[in-house]
């Protein structure tokens, strides 16, 4: 039921059944906002039309494999089977005051960052709208709580996803579904320009974060094995502009690997890189990731020093920089470690 698109394509299918095109805005309403997970639930519909959609649809498509929950942070890993058997994985960051969910957009990933557990499983396929936003159904109800920020940094590349997850975002910001602020979905993206510019094009309005891990094509190409055919400073371009388009802050992720890219020089490479694009009225952070560890043996996290002197240098270049906190990394669900 997810997959049909609110709108045109879900009344189209209304209309079709010879039932009345209104009918279309209950159906979203019992969908999306009430988020009801059967159509038993949907009692002002008629009853025939009720019978039609349980036997042409389902609320949900997914089962659920397992749950794991960290003992460090209350951080948890669900792993779902879809429909034809494959397994997606999402994570929930519980706060005090806010509710965090990391979602997968396709099962494997092509993209095959080194340093990222996703990197070492196949790519199968990706994953439909309706099963990206079937993850957060999934995990409120399962968790009882509300899901207040969203972030596509779970498996997969999103932009190689780029229909079914801008289809999926949309529904997120739609008052009418979700109903989610701008500044509360987060997209991830190890830098596919011309989906970027597209983003940009069709003002679909999110907080994009470029991961790019280095400054230079020697360093990034050892850390990305994907073939990703942009250059760093074309991916920077695209984001800032993106910014700029959509009125909204850039993200740079940085994952730091002891002794691949945590040098002070690669930090005021990186400054002097950013620092040269920026003009007034940009708004960019730099989020430092330490490195995770994912049984990749060759690398290792940076020291607490190195952390420091890192961020020291490129706040001393003007840069808002900051240091993530891992969540999770005991359940193999902090960034880098999501694997099947």
């Amino acid at each position: 039921m997810l997959d049909l698109v609110p709108g045109e394509q879900l009344e189209s299918h209304v209309v079709g059944q010879g039932i009345s095109k209104f009918r279309a805005q209950q159906v979203v309403d019992w969908a999306y906002k009430k988020k009801a997970d059967s159509f038993s639930q949907f009692s002002n519909l008629p009853a025939d039309f009720r019978a039609h959609l349980e036997e042409n649809f389902t609320l949900r498509s997914f089962t659920l494999k397992e749950k794991i929950t960290s003992q460090m942070d209350a951080t948890v890993r669900y792993s779902f089977k879809t429909h034809d058997g494959f397994e997606v994985v999402t994570v929930f960051l519980p706060r005090k005051n806010r509710n965090s969910i990391c979602l997968s957009t396709q099962v494997g990933c092509p993209v095959r960052c080194v340093f990222c557990a996703s990197g070492k499983v196949n790519f199968k396929r990706n994953l439909s709208r309706g099963e990206i936003l079937e993850q957060i159904l999934q995990v409120e109800k399962a968790e009882n709580a509300e899901i207040d920020s969203i972030l596509f940094m779970g498996m997969g590349e999103p932009l190689l996803n780029y229909d079914n997850t801008v289809s999926a975002i949309k529904s997120l910001l739609d008052p009418g579904q979700f109903g989610y602020g701008r500044r509360n979905i987060v997209l991830s993206t190890a830098g596919f320009v011309p989906q970027i510019v597209k983003l940009s094009k069709e003002n679909v309005p999110v907080r994009l974060a470029l991961s790019l891990h280095a400054s230079d094509e020697t360093t990034r190409e050892k850390i990305i094995k994907g073939k990703i055919p942009y250059f760093v400073e074309d991916i920077l371009d695209a984001g800032l502009e993106y910014g700029r388009e959509t009125k909204s802050k850039v993200t740079i992720e940085y994952v730091l690997i002891d002794g691949i890219n945590d040098s002070e020089q690669a930090a005021i490479g990186l400054a002097k890189l950013i620092g040269r694009k920026l003009i007034k009225n940009d708004r960019l952070q730099v989020n430092i990731i330490p490195y995770n560890p994912t049984g990749v043996e060759l690398f290792n996290a940076p020291s607490a020093e190195n952390i420091r002197i890192f961020k020291d240098c490129l706040s001393g270049g003007g840069l808002l920089a900051t240091v993530r906190e891992s969540r999770g990394a005991d359940i193999g669900a902090a960034c880098g470690q999501i694997f099947i």
